[in-house]
Parts: structure tokens; C-alpha cells; sequence
């Protein structure tokens, strides 16, 4: 294989890669946090869309303990795109040439 097949070749990987994570940024991904105590609903590009919280966990003597929920399903909706976009990468990348880029 040439160097301009090679070059062609990494051109359309790269190509098909922003594709696959276009389409990734266009879906919308919702978590449930702790059997539906919070529900996230988050972009495939980590942007927040809406926040449910179960009304049973509204204390108002205690907010602390809801705010680190919040912020636990938030980062943990976010590692879960984060982890797909990831995986299209990775799945793209030649066996072996992972360490190249």
C-alpha cells in the first residue's frame, strides 16, 4: 500500500468517525438516576436538556443530600455519552494503531 492509499484511507476513517459522532450529538439520552429518584435528560454533546427530581426527595431541612444526587446523576449521565462517544472512536481506530493517535 502507498503512502497516498494510506492517506486516502485515514481520510475516510476520519470522515466516517465525525459522522458517526455527528449523529451522536444529534440524539438525546435520558439516565435514570437510582431507580428514578433523578432523571437526566443530556445530548450525545454533554448538554443538559431537563432535570426530574423525584418529589419524595425534596427536603427542605436537608438540601444538601439533594444537590449531591443532582450532581451525581448529572456526572453520571455525562460519563455515559462521554463512554459512547469514546466507544465511536475507539471502534474506528485500526486494530494495533490505537496508540498512534
Amino acid at each position: 500500500m502507498n503512502m497516498n492509499q494510506i492517506m486516502a484511507q485515514a481520510q475516510k476513517m476520519q470522515r466516517e468517525m465525525q459522522k458517526k459522532l455527528e449523529e451522536l450529538y444529534k440524539q438525546e439520552f435520558t439516565y435514570d438516576y437510582k431507580n428514578g429518584s433523578v432523571m437526566v435528560t443530556i445530548t450525545g454533546k454533554g448538554v443538559i436538556q431537563s432535570i426530574e427530581i423525584n418529589k419524595a426527595l425534596i427536603d427542605p431541612e436537608d438540601p444538601i443530600t439533594l444537590q449531591e444526587m443532582v450532581v451525581e446523576a448529572i456526572n453520571s449521565a455525562i460519563e455515559q455519552v462521554t463512554a459512547k462517544a469514546d466507544a465511536i472512536q475507539q471502534s474506528m481506530m485500526p486494530s494495533g494503531m490505537g496508540g498512534l493517535f
